[in-house]
């Protein structure tokens, strides 16, 4: 089934887990699909979890919702949307354990490391990507402004083109959060690709930059900004970079 759905990407996403109880063992598994046109709130990404556990229709909505705020509905490959999204999960029941309020955190941190797993298997089989990029902001005003940094941040074609051509060229990302819109203080802003620090409270650190680069070479960069604001506001977002072949694929359909 996980590979009847494919369209344009390579590999079929699958992942699964199990989880022991007092009252039993119970499993969460699921499939997806999507490649193109991803961006948070899914686009044209089909997600389909199933359990064995009995669980309750308000309580299995709580959990996949929960489950696809960082996950499903924190990735994006080139900021494309459409109507075609869904995420569904069944549940049957067949392992006789019953998902009651205290069995609901080991639910939902099942549901929450299958979608998890799916949903970076999708940005890793984007479309023309090599790289998995994680962008994470840090010291916003709010969660709400960090999502919102850190989702333009990984939507941008100069981000996702430096970042495809291992230039580790921090001034994008600056420049991205400065027009995002949310409270950005240059002050105190910094920023780190990989564990690198190469601008902090106005200092530029070009010296470093051979190491920062380096780390772009890797199948999986992380790119993190301070936006200097002093609040608890943080968030993550998985994105790609952005190569020749995701033009030619896109140049290239036909519908």
């Amino acid at each position: 089934a996980a590979e009847a759905i494919m369209t344009t990407y390579l590999k079929p996403k699958i992942s699964a887990a199990r989880v022991v109880t007092q009252a039993g063992s119970f499993h969460v598994g699921g499939m997806a699909k999507g490649s193109g046109m991803i961006e948070p709130n899914m686009a044209t990404m089909l997600g389909f979890l199933t359990t064995d556990a009995g669980v309750e229709s308000s309580l299995l909505h709580r959990a996949v919702a929960d489950a696809a705020e960082t996950t499903f509905n924190a990735i994006t490959v080139d900021g494309e949307t459409s109507t075609n999204d869904m995420v569904l999960m069944l549940a049957g029941g067949h392992s006789g354990v019953q998902i009651e309020d205290s069995e609901y955190s080991l639910f939902v941190e099942a549901v929450h490391a299958v979608c998890h797993e799916l949903a970076q298997a999708i940005v890793k089989d984007g479309e023309g990507a090599t790289k998995l990029v994680a962008v994470t902001v840090t010291g916003a005003n709010t969660q709400h402004e960090a999502k919102h940094a850190a989702r333009a941040i990984a939507n941008s074609p100069l981000v996702k083109t430096a970042v495809h051509g291992g230039d580790p060229n921090w001034g994008r990302i600056v420049a991205v959060a400065g027009r995002s819109g949310v409270g950005f203080d240059l002050t105190h802003a910094r920023v780190h690709i990989g564990d690198v620090e190469l601008f902090s409270d106005e200092q530029i650190f070009d010296e470093r930059e051979p190491e920062a680069a380096q780390h772009l070479g890797g199948n999986e960069v992380a790119i993190s900004i301070d936006l200097g604001m002093g609040g608890s506001g943080v968030a993550t977002v998985w994105t790609c970079d952005l190569s020749a072949e995701y033009v030619r694929i896109n140049g290239d359909y036909r519908t």
